[in-house]
Order: structure tokens, then C-alpha cells, then sequence
């Protein structure tokens, strides 16, 4: 089941869900306050904002921390191993 949502990239409506019930999430939400993120999603012919990811507020460190992020690495077996921190 789908429900409506808040993009924390954009702070506009999405939807969050299976995606099976994207129209029914958005449903009363003028198209002028959904979110405008990339990319779209496509439900019987019509696009509709990608679904909101789920974000905890201030929590962003802890990507770092685990190793998410940007941070080099590149895959090549270089970096550091979980054992090795």
C-alpha cells in the first residue's frame, strides 16, 4: 500500500510504498506541490514524483561512519576492511 510522503531532499509531496497505489497517494495533492526530484516514475502513462526515501533527521553522520558516502574507495580492495576499523 502506497501513502503520502515528504521528499527530504526537496521538502514537496511524494509518496512512500509498493507503487502499486501511486495515484491514490497523490490523489489531492495539486501537481504544483509535488516533489520535482529526478527521476520520475511512470504509472499508467502518467509521470509522478519518485518515491520519498526515508531519512532520520540529523542522522546523516552515521553513512560516514559506516563507510556510505562519497568517500573513495572505488570498489579496487584497497580500503579498509570492517575488521580492520
Amino acid at each position: 500500500m502506497c501513502m503520502g510522503a515528504t521528499c527530504p531532499d526537496c521538502s514537496r509531496k511524494s509518496w512512500r510504498g509498493c507503487g502499486q497505489h501511486i495515484p491514490s497517494a497523490m490523489s489531492g495533492v495539486p501537481e504544483s506541490q509535488w516533489c520535482s526530484c529526478e527521476p520520475k516514475v511512470e504509472f499508467d502513462g502518467k509521470p509522478y514524483p519518485p518515491a520519498a526515501r526515508v531519512a532520520i533527521p540529523g542522522a546523516s553522520w552515521i553513512s560516514g561512519l559506516m563507510g556510505g558516502g562519497g568517500g573513495g574507495g572505488g570498489g579496487g580492495g584497497g580500503g579498509q576492511k570492517k575488521d580492520d576499523l
